[in-house]
């Protein structure tokens, strides 16, 4: 595997050609463990074969349960029948506070990491798709073997020597192999679902180690295979691997920057394995189309087990795709999308749909319509916005001016191609309805299509919707000046057909904001969409006598779509700007600005709280990606805004850096009473795992609703609370979890809470309902 400069270097070709099983099957169990008979997988008495890819992203600590079903169902999907997972994650000293992994020292492990895999190995027997767990990894981007040996101020080789090291690893594998799923009742011992158990990812183990621990492994659970998960890459394979009976199979990873003769190489390996072990080839990728056709073409006429992609990458919660494109390489995401057409994304994933099925001497199926979208609550027609559905090639957007319709189509062909950065925290902008008359009311639908043009039901309706009138700059307006080198780019998605760009350091691109009047504006970027683009373009909002500095990836939400910066209180006098700063490194684009009217918000980009009264608690702000608003009182902790409102939806990306005590809660806060004696609360329960909305007048409280979730600190969740007259709704990630109505309080300030709690607060917004 590769190294975490290859985890997000090589973390590439993700083909979404997703995973793992035949086309729509879903069953609630399976009938066999996969076992061996000589050098062949069995499944039963039936011969298993497979080609399936690595999902990177599928079992990390932060991983969401929707993000969790899409990829395992998208391999369904895609015909695919076995996943590689990437390795457990290990605590590093340099993780910043608030930071969860699987293993938090020593016989310490994070019961909601471990319920994020219970529930990976829940979907995975829903959709039939097979698993390959690694217990540890060599590299540290997710922590490794270093990070093991340091819990006891051991160095990384003393990992395979070390007696309490070994020790604690051998603990942690009993931990696994003994888990109970919390949502299944099923030890993981004796889960169908899982193939293999590897002992790691790319290991540089001794022989000595490795048999011991496949001994111990297999002494806890006979149930399932063991792979080694030794450091082979190009070189041969070692002989222990082929002679311990408690390793079952041979899986050794190869790439073109490896420099070796790729055919030559697969027959080698096979030749050593024939009639010893099952041979699969646990990673390959940045191949073109036709290498890759050839790779999987040996593979299949040779008697190869198996070959697994690396990788593929599922949807993102918020819309987009999880997709980090670096140093040349590319995840793939199946279908394929034009953004990837530079790696041949569609072809290769293509090439493994066709051979998860040709290994088993099956023709390729027609591709059922794909589930029905989940649209998401917006405030802007210019940033509709929706979480995409498994083999959707494309979708199409519906509006009206009435919830009922009459509907028209306002956009075909329109796509999730959006990279997302896997910790962003707000709704992915994916359609602007550019034609939206102002001060006019929509109601918007979505259904999706799949690459044989089959449709998907229609999604949930959203709206109304208002149409504001914006104020755009566009480069080449007279509202925008450059300062030192760029030159013209006619790169698709840039506003009126070009844009600009610089990778000169020390220039500047200039967006003068000329806002209609005093008062909150949602300040907008666009940018077309390139893989060489800048990592860290830094835009800075000078606005009401003060500024805002933000640094985004140009590689990710680009091309055609409106980028939110932040929401901030322009006082119009018209020395107020947008500014794109190049620091070097990349190309920067400077396209274009948006001014769109909202009624209150806040980054905390400027460093300052000043619009939040505390009333308790201890409230600043801090670092943590970006500015954001932080509470570190482990008691009740409340600040609130500077307004009153009746009608209002707020939104805010919070989350806990602890999971507290009982009832420890982190939420917003809407209608309160100045003091805070009275207001709604929608809050996520960290200790209970529940979205839980709440209604206090003096020191009563009642809880009004509640919903399942899983709470896992350390990770971002999007929260929006909708009040309208006694309708009172909440919203989780996008999806409408709470709707109750109440009349006992018709308005009041807005603001946040925390119980028991440390946590952080980003990208509040509030909008008139």
């Amino acid at each position: 595997m590769k190294t975490i400069l290859q985890l997000c270097s090589l973390f590439v070709l993700a083909v979404v050609v997703f995973f793992t099983v035949k086309v729509g099957t879903v069953q609630a169990e399976f009938t066999n463990y996969i076992t061996r008979s000589g050098d062949r997988f069995m499944d039963g008495t039936k011969t298993f074969r497979f080609v399936g890819s690595n999902v990177p992203f599928l079992a990390r600590s932060w991983t969401d349960p929707a993000e969790i079903e899409d990829a395992i169902k998208a391999a369904s999907l895609a015909g695919m029948n076995v996943i590689r997972l990437y390795p457990f994650e290990v605590k590093m000293s340099s993780d910043p506070p608030g930071t969860f992994r699987h293993v938090m020292g020593p016989d310490d492990f994070n019961e909601s990491a471990f319920k994020l895999f219970d529930k990976i190995l829940q979907t995975a027997n829903q959709y039939n798709v097979r698993l390959i767990v690694p217990f540890v990894d060599r590299y540290n981007y997710v922590g490794g073997t270093a990070d093991w040996a340091a819990f006891r101020g051991k160095t990384e080789s003393e990992f395979y020597t070390d007696p309490d090291v070994k020790q604690d690893f051998k603990n942690f594998i009993a931990y696994v192999v003994n888990r109970t799923n919390t949502y299944t009742n099923v030890p993981y011992k004796n889960d169908k679902a899982i193939m293999a158990w590897q002992l790691g990812n790319e290991l540089l183990s001794t022989d000595g180690w490795t048999s011991e621990m496949a001994a111990y492994i297999k002494s806890l659970d006979p149930n399932h295979l063991v792979g080694d998960g030794g450091y082979v890459r190009a070189q041969g394979i070692r002989a222990n691997a082929l002679t311990d009976s408690n390793i079952d199979f041979i899986d050794p990873h190869i790439y073109t920057y490896h420099n070796v003769d790729t055919m030559a190489k697969l027959k080698e390996w096979r030749a050593a394995t024939i009639g010893k072990k099952p041979l699969i080839i646990g990673e390959f990728g940045d191949y073109t189309a036709a290498e890759t056709e050839e790779l999987l073409e040996l593979v299949h006429s040779n008697g190869t087990a198996g070959a697994l992609f690396w990788g593929a990458m599922p949807h993102h919660r918020l819309g987009g795709w999880h997709w980090p494109p670096l140093n040349g390489w590319s995840y793939v995401r199946y279908p394929g999308f034009p953004s990837g057409d530079w790696a041949e994304e569609s072809a290769v994933s293509e090439l493994l749909r066709r051979f998860s099925y040709s290994i088993n001497n099956e023709s390729v199926p027609a591709l059922p319509a794909p589930d029905a979208p989940v649209l998401f609550p917006s405030d802007s027609v210019h940033a509709i916005s929706w979480r995409g559905v498994p083999i959707a090639k494309s979708y199409e957007v519906e509006r009206a001016t009435a919830a009922t319709g009459p509907w028209e189509v306002v956009g075909s062909g329109i796509t999730d191609d959006v990279a997302v950065p896997r910790f962003y925290t707000a709704a992915v902008p994916l359609f602007d309805d550019a034609s939206a008359e102002a001060g006019a009311a929509y109601y918007y639908r979505v259904r999706a299509v799949n690459a044989e043009g089959v449709y998907s039901a229609y999604s949930n309706v959203i709206g109304p919707v208002r149409a504001e009138s914006v104020t755009v700059v566009d480069n080449g307006d007279s509202g925008y000046s450059e300062t030192g080198t760029w030159g013209p780019s006619l790169l698709p998605g840039s506003l009126g057909g070009s844009s600009r760009y610089s990778s000169t350091a020390g220039s500047t691109a200039t967006w003068k904001l000329e806002a209609p009047g005093p008062g909150y504006y949602n300040v907008y970027v666009r940018y077309p969409y390139h893989q060489t683009s800048a990592l860290n373009a830094t835009y800075t909002i000078a606005h009401n006598g003060g500024a805002s500095a933000t640094t985004i990836d140009q590689t990710t939400l680009a091309g055609g779509n409106w980028r939110l910066l932040e929401t901030v209180y322009l006082a119009g006098t018209g020395s107020e700007y947008v500014r794109l700063f190049v620091a070097g490194g990349g190309n920067h684009r400077a396209d274009a600005v948006m001014l769109e009217p909202a009624l209150s918000g806040d980054g905390f980009q400027s460093g300052n709280a000043g619009n939040w009264t505390a009333l308790s608690g201890d409230w600043t702000v801090a670092d943590d990606l970006s500015k954001v608003l932080k509470q570190t009182c482990i008691c009740v902790a409340e600040t609130r805004g500077a307004e009153m409102f009746a009608n209002v939806a707020v939104t805010a990306a919070v989350k806990a850096y602890d999971a507290g005590t009982y009832e420890s809660s982190t939420g917003l806060v809407a209608r309160a009473a100045g003091d805070l004696s009275s207001m709604y609360t929608l809050r996520i329960n960290y200790t209970q795992s529940k979205l839980q909305l709440y209604k206090k007048l003096g020191q009563s409280w009642t809880k009004l609703g509640q919903a399942d979730m899983l709470a896992v600190p350390g990770t971002w969740q999007l929260l929006r609370f909708e009040l309208k007259g006694d309708s009172l709704t909440g919203y989780l990630n996008g999806v409408r979890k709470i709707s109750v109505r109440d009349s006992s309080l018709p308005q009041g300030y807005i603001g946040l809470r925390t119980y028991a709690q440390t946590a952080v607060f980003d990208q509040i917004a509030v909008s008139p309902r």
